[in-house]
């Protein structure tokens, strides 16, 4: 039904609200010939942050039974795929609310994921690194169970069959590991060769 967003940058704090889609506090000015419509300055600000307070509407949305679980289980996966952030899930109908700030980022996610685990190695797998304005983040850790649990993300939305990033991650730890079992004679006494589903 309404959708209000306040966004605290740069010592300023912006506020913009949304009845059934139409901008409520819209304004519009011409800017080097062309109209543009900013998001109003109500303040001054301390702090940088967004925060979004919203009321679903049933017209638009037809079920508005959110599963608080569901939406816990996503918004801590935020907090730990954006280092640093700070998210609150307050649900009103009962009372219900939880602070998401998990320190460790992509990293910290593999520790909390496998924290209930028995680990191969205690030193998690994580590097960064940036090629043609593309960041990647990978980290791995091996435990003892027999299910695979990996996950892949683009922009922060789960790809949930890894995609070609998967299969560029499995295709390049094979070809390294082939290449030190071959360089190592660690097949001497037997043909030892691996694919990226033994990863």
């Amino acid at each position: 039904k309404w959708l209000r967003l306040t966004v605290r940058r740069d010592g300023k704090k912006h506020f913009l609200e949304f009845n059934r889609g139409v901008v409520i506090n819209r304004t519009l000015e011409t800017r080097d010939g062309v109209e543009v419509s900013p998001i109003p300055v109500v303040g001054d600000a301390e702090h940088n942050g967004t925060e979004v307070h919203f009321m679903a509407d049933e017209d638009i949305f037809g079920n508005v039974d959110f599963h608080y679980d569901i939406l816990s289980k996503r918004i801590r996966e935020l907090s730990f795929l954006n280092n640093g952030v700070r998210i609150r899930l307050q649900d009103k109908r009962s009372g219900k609310e939880d602070d998401y700030a998990f320190a460790g980022g992509v990293k910290g996610f593999v520790e909390y994921i496998n924290r209930a685990k028995q680990v191969l190695h205690p030193t998690i797998f994580h590097a960064v690194g940036e090629k043609d304005n593309v960041t990647v983040e990978v980290s791995m850790q091996w435990n003892d169970s027999f299910n695979e649990n990996v996950l892949c993300f683009t922009n922060n939305i789960p790809q949930r069959d890894g995609g070609t990033h998967l299969t560029g991650l499995r295709a390049a730890m094979t070809r390294v590991l082939n290449k030190y079992i071959v360089e190592t004679d660690a097949a001497k006494k037997a043909k030892i060769e691996t694919s990226g589903d033994d990863m």
